[in-house]
């Protein structure tokens, strides 16, 4: 059975992170800094470095998936753009060892988390009339793995890493906080050594400032946590009195979370 929660909130909360800490939205992508000399990491692999704002000039170097870079100028050449993925980006002026150069802003990531030997960056993509946020997390060497999540071009979303938090078989994981205009939607992606699984989604509703809709896990590393165990909770209304009091109890089995009983609908 798979593992998917219902979460709804009326209040956006920014949350630090380890490497970049910025919100991201789509009408935003182009601007990787208000100020110069920002340092980004690269989110596509054998990426050419250019002499020059277009494809047809010099290549300098080539930056493979996470490497360093330092931003001069995001977003300033925008009479070249360049569809890449569904999307028109502008191209960056940047510094690589020493060497300055353009890259697509595409090809940059929209921002980045690390944790352990895992960096996890970020870009957009287009199919069609859907938006995704493209997810990789790059292990050791130039190992990767790629996963993607649906985006609107009102919301906006953070990023946060962690270790395995005692999951076995995890890795280690990564949370996007997606803020929906006046919602935000909090999903884990596990990265396990068969790729990245999409395996928890929480939602939030508030009004007034008091919950509504809240729906919440433990890990088993976290205070009242448990071995082998992610527990879960909900809690419908503004006293904080979980729902039933039930707490339901979840195994990950590799690819989804399993638990002996069902869990509860959300209206």
């Amino acid at each position: 059975m798979k593992f998917t929660l219902l979460f709804f909130m009326f209040l956006y909360v920014f949350i630090p992170i380890h490497g970049q800490s910025k919100e991201v939205m789509f009408h935003s992508k182009d601007e990787f800094s208000d100020k110069d000399n920002a340092v980004a990491y690269v989110f596509g692999d054998k990426v050419k470095l250019r002499s020059m704002p277009n494809v047809n000039s010099e290549v300098l170097a080539m930056l493979r998936i996470s490497d360093k870079v330092t931003v001069l100028s995001g977003g300033a050449y925008k009479n070249t753009q360049i569809k890449y993925n569904g999307i028109k980006w502008f191209w960056s002026k940047i510094e690589y060892q020493g060497v300055v150069g353009y890259v697509l802003n595409g090809l940059l990531s929209q921002t980045t988390s690390k944790t352990g030997n895992t960096t996890y960056l970020t870009s957009l993509k287009k199919e069609g009339d859907e938006l995704y946020i493209l997810i990789r997390a790059k292990n050791e060497g130039f190992n990767y793995f790629e996963s993607k999540l649906a985006f609107s071009k009102w919301d906006s979303f953070t990023i946060e890493a962690f270790n395995d938090r005692g999951v076995p078989s995890v890795n280690n994981m990564i949370k996007f906080d997606v803020s929906h205009n006046i919602s935000r939607t909090e999903y884990y992606f596990f990265n396990t050594t068969e790729g990245l699984k999409k395996a928890i989604e929480l939602r939030h509703h508030e009004d007034g400032g008091s919950y509504l809709f809240h729906e919440v896990v433990t890990f088993p590393n976290e205070k009242d946590g448990e071995i082998g165990k992610i527990k879960y909770q909900c809690y419908r209304d503004e006293t904080g009195k979980s729902y039933d009091d039930v707490i339901i109890n979840f195994v990950w089995k590799g690819e989804e979370l399993k638990s002996n009983i069902n869990v509860m609908e959300t209206n």
